[in-house]
């Protein structure tokens, strides 16, 4: 996320402990942060990413570097949790150009508006009538209002997390996949040089992403 929407402040309470620099100063997080945690027997590493500004305000080498270590992190992440600030009006250009750098790369995504101690009826009026612009894309992915001020929703962050990420790994039987496909097609079907196209076999060839090859 940008600089100061509380990804530190995340990272610490999800950790339990005071690993993560937390200031009000912007750009406290230099370079990314790795942690271990166990979680329902699962080993997970939570990183917490430097904050990353808009392109043209990107000025000096240091910064360069943290937005590269950012970039990353995202690429090397399976679950990708973007935190937006709840308290804005509007969800900002450089948060959907993040969405969609995830997107690009394949990863899951689950975006977490924090501070939602401070957003009253008025700016959460006006964040939805923003979000409601990207809705195509943005009702599809996993979302929940959090607050690392006063811990609202900090424990369900994870469970989702764990939800998410085994969803990206499901794997279909083949001949179920078929069979949906073809009932698909035959309520509404699809044409090319006005012929009907037609499914012989559909078949999952990969997770995270899910990969499905049809013929």
């Amino acid at each position: 996320g940008k600089p100061n929407v509380g990804k530190s402040s995340l990272m610490n309470l999800l950790l339990q402990e005071e690993r993560a620099i937390v200031s009000p100063v912007a750009g406290t997080t230099r370079e990314a942060v790795n942690e271990k945690i166990t979680f329902y027997q699962q080993d997970l590493l939570l990183t917490d990413t430097p904050g990353i500004r808009r392109k043209r305000k990107i000025d000096e080498t240091l910064e360069t570097m943290m937005v590269k270590s950012a970039f990353r992190a995202v690429e090397d992440a399976d679950v990708v949790l973007l935190l937006i600030d709840s308290s804005e009006h509007a969800i900002a250009d450089q948060e959907l150009k993040l969405a969609f750098y995830v997107f690009e790369h394949y990863k899951s995504l689950i975006i977490l508006f924090n501070k939602d101690d401070l957003s009253d009826d008025s700016i959460k009026k006006d964040m939805d009538f923003s979000l409601s612009v990207y809705k195509y894309f943005l009702k599809k992915v996993p979302q929940m209002h959090i607050s690392c001020k006063n811990g609202k929703n900090i424990g369900r962050v994870l469970p989702l997390v764990k939800q998410v990420h085994e969803r990206a790994n499901q794997k279909f039987n083949d001949d179920d996949l078929t069979m949906l496909f073809k009932e698909a097609l035959r309520h509404k079907p699809l044409y090319h040089n006005q012929a009907v196209l037609g499914i012989k076999r559909v078949k999952q060839i990969a997770v995270d992403p899910i990969t499905i090859v049809i013929v």
